[in-house]
């Protein structure tokens, strides 16, 4: 350690240098266990990352399949409708499905992004609405008619 005063250059004396320099030593040493600590612990957030994405893997196919075999179930066991119930289960999912996609409280974003998805959502909701009053519409009437008959 250097100071200058005046044009004079004044240093410690070599006992505080070296006791100075034992001190970085152990700063530099203490500094090496940390950063290993904290590879270590890096490692250990990322198996356990790759762990958990392999689960949600798992998850998602082991739901997709539960839900082909419910639809081909639900196809098998129905009568002449039948076509109908597998159709209103699909549309029941992509329902789901995009509600959870672009609905502004799930919607991932900012800004103008959000912005879009909210306005993507209205209108496609929109839709998806008018076609479940036309479906009510349809099934009503069919229901009155077969009463009737």
């Amino acid at each position: 350690m250097a100071e200058e005063k005046s044009r004079l250059v004044l240093t410690k004396t070599a006992g505080d240098m070296k006791l100075l320099l034992y001190d970085l030593d152990d700063l530099h040493q203490m500094d090496f266990a940390r950063n290993q600590q904290m590879v270590r612990e890096i490692e250990r957030l990322r198996e356990r990352l790759s762990t958990s994405d392999k689960q949600r893997e798992s998850w998602k196919v082991r739901a997709l399949m539960a839900e082909a075999q419910l639809l081909e179930a639900t196809a098998k066991t129905s009568n002449r409708g039948g076509s109908q119930k597998v159709s209103d289960l699909r549309y029941a999912s992509l329902k789901r499905y995009l509600a959870k996609r672009f609905h502004p409280d799930y919607a991932p974003g900012q800004g103008i992004e959000k912005i879009i998805r909210n306005e993507i959502f209205k209108e496609i909701w929109h839709e998806i609405e008018r076609l479940d009053r036309g479906v009510s519409a349809t099934r009503f009437a069919a229901a009155q008619s077969s009463t009737a008959a």
